[in-house]
């Protein structure tokens, strides 16, 4: 079981959520944990209802998704079985889920988030309570990569527990690319047919970074 962590206050349920497509069309079993503030991922999986209970687990597009859990031993509690995914991913945007799930001994840690002042600056908040030092992943939407705000983004975590990885994804902010996660949601069904080569292109790395170059998630993408 590889736990995998998402921290950011940028909007990261339709990435984790094609993420996940990915790994189990390669044959992986897979958990998504919405432990956000927020809690998006309620509103956009299937077989949610407004009225159930604040702590839920669903099962979409063969990925479990659990909702309002606090951590790992409670989706367990909740299932009355052992954790058994070979990924769990872990979305996170404040600092009492970032701490309660562990984020120090996750295997990778990516940090998602946009230029947009929200995200960027509400997501290094978070960072900043890291309380072990760190190997972060950036992760970033834009359309315009400017100097000045990354700098800006690393001097709001610096002198943190933060170190920043070699490693970087930079998803361009596309509109083929949010017509895609649109038609997708409304839909209820995840397809990449839709989506432009830029942005299969970088899930296919960030879907190497996770298994460490073990599978073929091109040839996967090429196929939903």
């Amino acid at each position: 079981m590889e736990q995998i962590g998402f921290i950011g206050s940028y909007d990261k349920k339709d990435l984790l959520l094609n993420v996940g497509t990915v790994l189990t069309n390669l044959g992986k079993s897979v958990l998504i944990v919405d432990a956000t503030s927020v809690q998006r991922m309620r509103y956009v999986v299937p077989n949610v209802s407004m009225n159930q209970s604040f702590t839920f687990v669903s099962e979409y597009s063969k990925i479990d998704v659990a909702l309002g859990f606090m951590n790992l031993n409670g989706v367990a509690q909740y299932l009355r079985k052992n954790l058994n995914y070979d990924y769990i991913l872990i979305d996170c945007d404040n600092p009492q889920t970032m701490n309660s799930f562990g984020i120090t001994s996750m295997k990778k840690i990516f940090f998602v988030t946009s230029y947009e002042q929200y995200d960027m600056m509400k997501g290094a908040e978070t960072l900043r309570y890291v309380q072990l030092p760190i190997e972060v992943i950036k992760v970033i939407s834009t359309t315009n990569m400017v100097d000045a705000e990354d700098k800006l983004l690393n001097s709001k975590v610096a002198n943190s527990n933060i170190k920043w990885s070699n490693k970087r994804i930079e998803f361009s902010d596309l509109d083929v690319d949010r017509k895609a996660i649109l038609k997708n949601q409304f839909s209820r069904q995840i397809s990449f047919k839709s989506f432009s080569k830029d942005y299969k292109q970088w899930l296919e790395y960030l879907i190497n970074i996770i298994t460490d170059n073990t599978v073929d998630a091109g040839r996967i993408i090429k196929k939903i």
